[in-house]
C-alpha cells in the first residue's frame, strides 16, 4: 500500500501529540500536588515547571510573573503555546479530521469530545475545583484514546506511522524529564525525596519501581529504571524498542521510501542495543548528562529523518 505523504504526516503527528499531551497531562498533575506539599506557591516552583515542558522566553514574555495562574494557563489552555494541552490536544485533532476517513470513528470522537470540553474551560474551573480532577480527566481521556486505537486499527501501515509517532515523543518527553532531574539534583547537597518521587509518578512508574528496587530511591536506580527497563512501557528502552518495531512494521510499495524507513529503524535499532549494554556506571553522575543528550540528539536525527522523507515541505495544520 502506497502511502501518501501528507497521510503518512498526519498519522505520525496524531500519535506525537496525543502523546505529548498525555505526558505533560500526568507531569503537571503530580508536580503540582508535590509542589503543593513541598514548596508552597514560590515563582522558582513554577519557573522549573516551565522550564520542564515549556519555553521560559516566550511565557516571561508574555506573562512576566511566575504566578499559580499564569503558569497553569499557558501550560493547559493557551493556545499561543504550541505545548499547552489544548493546543496538543488540538492539533491531533486537526490531523485526525483530515483523515477521519482512514481512521475508526471511535478515535475522532474521544479525541473531539475532549477538545470541545477543554475549550470551554477557563483557568479559574482548575484552581478553583481540584486540579488533580482535571489533569486527570484529561490524561484518561487520552489513555482512551490510545486503549481505541490498539483495540480496533488494524496492524497495517496507519497502525505503525501513529505508534512511531507516539513512541519517539515518548523518548523524548522522558528524556527532556531526566535532564531537568539531574539538573534539579545537581543544585541540592542532599537530593530531594519528593521530586525523585514525583518523577516516578508523573509516567505512572512508582509502583512498578518499587517491585524491582523495593524501598531503594536515589538517582542511580531512578535513571536504570527509567532509561534501561525493557519491561516498563515508559521506560526509554522500551520506547525504543517500540519504536524500531513500529517502524519496520511499515510496508512500502515505493522502494526508495521503504529504504529510507529501514534506515530510520535501523538507527532506533542501534539506541536499543547501546542501551543494551550500558550498566550502572552509566547511570551514574558524570557519565549520566552526556548520555541523556546524546539519545536526545538521537532522537531529533531520526525525528528530522522522518520529516524529510515523508512530509519535506511539512507544514502542520492547526485549526
Amino acid at each position: 500500500m502506497v502511502m501518501m505523504g501528507r497521510t503518512a504526516e498526519a498519522l505520525f503527528w496524531i500519535g506525537r501529540y496525543a502523546e505529548r499531551a498525555e505526558n505533560h497531562a500526568r507531569l503537571i498533575d503530580v508536580y503540582y500536588h508535590i509542589r503543593e506539599d513541598k514548596e508552597g506557591s514560590g515563582s522558582e516552583a513554577w519557573g522549573r515547571l516551565i522550564d520542564t515542558i515549556g519555553d521560559r522566553a516566550a511565557f516571561t514574555e508574555q506573562y512576566g510573573s511566575f504566578s499559580e495562574q499564569n503558569v497553569l494557563y499557558y501550560i493547559t489552555l493557551d493556545k499561543n503555546n504550541a505545548n499547552s494541552l489544548l493546543a496538543c490536544t488540538n492539533h491531533a485533532r486537526t490531523n485526525l479530521r483530515n483523515i477521519r476517513e482512514k481512521m475508526p470513528c471511535e478515535l475522532w470522537d474521544i479525541l473531539n469530545g475532549l477538545y470541545l470540553w477543554m475549550r470551554e474551560k477557563d483557568v479559574r474551573d482548575i484552581t478553583n475545583d481540584s486540579p488533580h480532577l482535571f489533569y486527570r480527566y484529561v490524561r484518561d481521556s487520552l489513555s482512551m484514546f490510545q486503549g481505541a486505537a490498539t483495540s480496533v486499527m488494524p496492524r497495517q501501515n496507519e497502525w505503525h506511522f501513529v505508534e512511531a509517532g507516539r513512541y519517539l515523543e515518548r523518548a523524548e518527553n522522558l528524556l527532556r524529564l531526566l535532564q531537568s532531574l539531574c539538573g534539579e539534583l545537581a543544585k541540592e547537597e542532599i537530593p530531594s525525596y519528593p521530586l525523585m518521587l514525583s518523577v516516578l509518578k508523573s509516567v505512572s512508574g512508582y509502583e512498578s519501581y518499587r517491585k524491582a528496587y523495593a524501598d531503594t530511591v536515589n538517582l542511580t536506580t531512578i535513571m536504570q529504571f527509567l532509561m534501561l527497563s525493557e519491561t516498563f512501557p515508559r521506560s526509554v528502552a522500551y520506547a525504543f524498542l517500540a519504536l524500531e518495531r513500529s517502524l519496520s512494521g511499515i510496508q512500502l510499495e515505493d522502494m526508495t521510501l521503504d529504504h529510507e524507513v529501514r534506515k530510520v529503524a535501523k538507527l532506533a535499532g542501534r539506541v536499543t542495543a547501546n542501551l543494551a549494554c550500558m550498566d550502572e556506571s552509566d547511570t551514574q553522575s558524570g557519565k549520566l548528562e552526556s548520555a541523556l543528550q546524546a539519545l536526545r540528539d538521537s532522537c531529533n536525527v531520526m525525528g528530522l529523518r522522518m520529516a524529510k522523507v515523508f512530509f519535506p515541505s511539512r507544514e502542520e495544520v492547526i485549526a
